[in-house]
């Protein structure tokens, strides 16, 4: 059952995530694009958000090449498969909720038990598990045939974030607090990175393994003091970093992870050292979803304005996709 404390908790997150767009959108009809994510062989990139649809682009034209209806819910994360054509999706809804779309055959397998939707969803590193967050505060577990493995609380506020170990089956989420825990639920660590109480958006392991990255909305009462820091498995932060004018809504480490892209007011590119390497001009059309190209000579970025951006890796724009 939702307690008034947990409903405040996901009121306030659904209202950070449409500020950013509610301006634009009184002048002029755009819907913001949530999340995008370019498939690791590289023939596709997928994005969605309020539009009503997942759309598919050619991973190497850049062209859209179909899409799948997802009416009147807020698409708000993809995830590919690491090694099948398969795709995850989430949605901020209590009817579509999750779901894994088969691309060849192009068929959906929805996931059983869910009660709501909410933001987090990744698959673990051999990709024969999946896990996703509920509105409230519950991580699910799921095998690729959509059967539930283990259901764990998260975050007592909400996990707005998780991701898998890239070699380990363990996770790390965030929402209220940092938790890092095994494929079963089980706690293996929980902590808070800063001693005002904020909320984290986003999360993403280094591809060695050894830490992550994290970004924050900011401090919870005024949405101040946004940051980006860097943590070890046991908890110690290695950097932290204040810069950005607007939350951290994504993060992705490039394949080789020498880069990390972060998607905010600007694309900013930064080093496994936490020092920035490239930005682009700052914009009140934030950033929504980043991911970056198989060889890593790409970032392609969603917005709140609803745009599809081709960058390269110096945080320079190649191409406006056209839908």
């Amino acid at each position: 059952m939702r307690t008034p404390r947990m409903m405040k908790w996901g009121i306030f997150l659904l209202i950070s995530l449409l500020m950013s767009c509610a301006s634009s959108q009184q002048q002029e009809e755009h819907k913001t694009l949530w999340t995008v994510a370019w498939s690791p062989d590289g023939k596709y990139i997928a994005a969605g958000g309020d539009q009503d649809e997942l759309k598919l682009f050619d991973g190497r034209t850049f062209a859209l090449i179909k899409t799948f209806p997802v009416k009147d819910v807020q698409l708000s994360r993809v995830k590919w498969h690491p090694t099948q054509s398969k795709l995850a999706i989430i949605t901020q809804s209590r009817t579509i909720k999750a779901r894994i779309l088969d691309m060849d055959s192009e068929t959906w397998t929805g996931l059983k038990g869910l009660e709501s939707g909410f933001r987090a969803l990744d698959w673990n590193h051999t990709g024969d598990l999946l896990a996703v967050s509920e509105l409230d505060d519950a991580v699910s577990i799921y095998t690729i045939e959509g059967a539930l493995v283990s259901r764990f609380i998260g975050d007592p506020k909400g996990v707005a974030d998780l991701d898998w170990h890239p070699n380990k089956n363990i996770m790390v989420t965030v929402g209220s607090q940092i938790g890092i825990y095994n494929q079963y639920g089980d706690t293996l660590r929980t902590f808070k990175p800063r001693t005002k109480e904020t909320f984290l958006l986003c999360v993403e392991w280094h591809r060695s393994g050894k830490f992550f990255a994290v970004g924050d909305y900011g401090d919870f009462e005024k949405g101040d003091d946004k940051r980006l820091q860097f943590w070890d498995l046991d908890g110690k932060k290695l950097h932290e970093i204040n810069r950005s004018m607007g939350e951290y809504r994504n993060i992705r480490w490039d394949p080789n992870g020498t880069k990390l892209a972060t998607a905010s007011d600007a694309l900013r590119i930064w080093s496994e050292e936490a020092k920035l390497l490239d930005e682009s001009k700052s914009t009140e059309d934030y950033l929504w979803g980043v991911d970056w190209s198989p060889d890593g000579k790409y970032i392609v970025t969603s917005s709140s304005m609803g745009k599809i951006v081709i960058w390269d890796d110096k945080a320079k724009v190649i191409k406006i996709l056209k839908q």
